[in-house]
This record gives structure tokens, sequence and C-alpha cells, in this order.
């Protein structure tokens, strides 16, 4: 049971090593920095497979201590009646969910920037309701636009 505490130990490294990236990836979307935004998924890259790596070490040794597998895994952990298994296991729980809200953050955040890019080619384009035909097919402000000149408003 010890090798089990080590590996819900080292995952949890893992995951908050993996959240610090996420955090620094939050940072460049919010500041467009493309190159930065390269970097990062250049480093997540190899730290996703050992996370995956580490997930198989886990499920192994869950096997060869007897898990069954209709038993859930925080089921299993607390029948072995560990105390320091359990807490490893929480903080493990506890880093993947900051994992998991970090990515959905990021992900918010990209939809989000594809959703005002969209809008502002569509305007740029001419097409869609947020532009209402400002433009005319020479690029040329639309005559029939009513309203006041910008210079009397």
């Amino acid at each position: 049971m010890q090798h089990l505490s080590e590996l819900f130990a080292q995952a949890t490294e893992y995951c908050q090593q993996f959240v610090d990236l996420l955090d620094q990836e939050k940072q460049a979307l919010l500041d467009q920095d493309m190159p930065a935004l390269q970097t990062l998924i250049d480093a997540k890259a190899p730290l996703i497979a050992v996370l995956n790596g580490a997930e198989k070490a886990m499920e192994a040794q869950l096997q060869q201590l007897g898990r069954p597998a209709d038993a859930s895994l925080s089921d299993f952990i607390l029948s072995l009646n560990d105390a320091q298994l359990a807490q490893q296991h929480a903080a493990f729980l506890n880093a993947a969910q900051a994992c998991q809200n970090a990515n959905l953050r990021n992900a918010r955040l990209i939809r989000h920037s594809q959703h005002i890019n969209g809008s502002l080619l569509d305007l740029l384009r001419n097409q869609g309701e947020t532009s209402l035909n400002v433009y005319d097919r020479q690029g040329n402000a639309s005559r029939t636009r009513s309203g006041r000149p910008i210079s009397s408003a």
C-alpha cells in the first residue's frame, strides 16, 4: 500500500504542475501571446503523458491489491483502512479537480475569443446582424444607413 500512496503523491505533484501550466496558459490567452501558448502546449504534452503513465501505474497497483471491478476507487481506498493512503487519495482528487477546473476555465476563454473573432470577421465581411450593412461593396460607409453623423452626435 505504500507504493500506491507514493503513486498518489506523485500524481498529485504532476497535477499541481499541470495546473501551474494551465494558469500560465490563461495569462497567455488573455494576452493573446501566441509564442507563449505554443511553448505551453509543448510543455503540457510530456506532462500529459506522465499523468497517463501514473494513471496506468495506479490501476495496476489497485488491481494487485485486489480491487474489485465493480467497487469505486474511494470505497476501495476506505476499505483498506490506511489513513495515509486515504489522505494521499483525497489530495490527488483535489489536485485532479483543480486541473479540470483550470482546463474548463481556459476552454471558456478560448470559446469566448473565438466568438469575438468570428463576430469581428463577420463585420469585416459585411455579414451577419452585427454589421447592419455598415459598408458597401467598395468598402465605403453605406449611404443607406440612417442616423446622425458622428460629428453631430
